[in-house]
């Protein structure tokens, strides 16, 4: 199982109707981040993605997905004390959550399309103009946005930087090579930076991009 990344994608509702009782799994420093938030779909969606973590865990480790307890330091992925070898990353996004479970660092983004988001002032902020000459000349314009905005910040995730819009711009993705891996279907996009196969917990979507990544200010992660 070393150098495969583990992958999984779910609903947040379908997450929820199995994670029972999250008060007897989760942490004690999960349960102090989830009383901190007055959402509820912002709890659903914690719940959901910590749930989902333990599960994939589970499945490819073994025990039940309640034998691993993770950390949850505020605005920090989630760690597992017990196996400092392994290396989390969680997204959600509207009714969608993933995650990623490697012995290398790893980073994910999962990102909803929503019809009133201003895709090319978006990507006038985000993307450089190489970028945006290729998506406007892409069939699916807006797919390939998706594809770049959601590569970009699973690369800054993996390195633990913050997503300020000039950090975005100091990267640049061109079409080939596997420094990220795209996937598009119904209802979501995601992407994953990271070194190794890419093992899915269920069907892998058919649409995928593969790319490589130009960043300007970081040195080798």
């Amino acid at each position: 199982m070393a150098g495969a990344i583990h992958l999984a994608c779910g609903r947040v509702d379908a997450l929820l109707r199995e994670a029972r009782e999250p008060t007897k799994w989760l942490s004690a420093g999960e349960l102090q981040r989830l009383g901190s938030m007055r959402s509820s779909r912002r709890r659903g969606q914690f719940v959901a993605a910590r749930w989902q973590a333990r599960r994939l865990l589970a499945s490819v480790f073994g025990g039940s997905p309640a034998d691993w307890p993770l950390d949850a330091a505020p605005d920090s992925p989630p760690t597992l004390p017990a196996r400092s070898d392994l290396h989390l990353s969680i997204s959600h996004s509207a009714d969608w959550t993933a995650c990623a479970v490697s012995f290398e660092a790893v980073g994910l983004d999962i990102e909803t399309p929503r019809p009133d988001r201003d895709i090319e002032g978006l990507a006038q902020v985000c993307c450089t103009p190489g970028e945006v000459a290729l998506m406007q000349a892409a069939p699916d314009g807006e797919a390939f946005f998706y594809s770049l905005w959601t590569a970009k910040e699973a690369w800054l995730k993996r390195r633990r930087e913050w997503m300020a819009p000039s950090r975005l711009r100091q990267l640049e993705l061109r079409p080939g090579g596997f420094d990220a891996r795209t996937w598009s279907a119904p209802g979501w996009s995601l992407a994953l930076c990271g070194s190794g196969k890419v093992r899915w917990s269920s069907d892998e979507p058919t649409s995928r991009r593969c790319w490589e990544m130009r960043d300007e200010a970081a040195s080798p992660a």
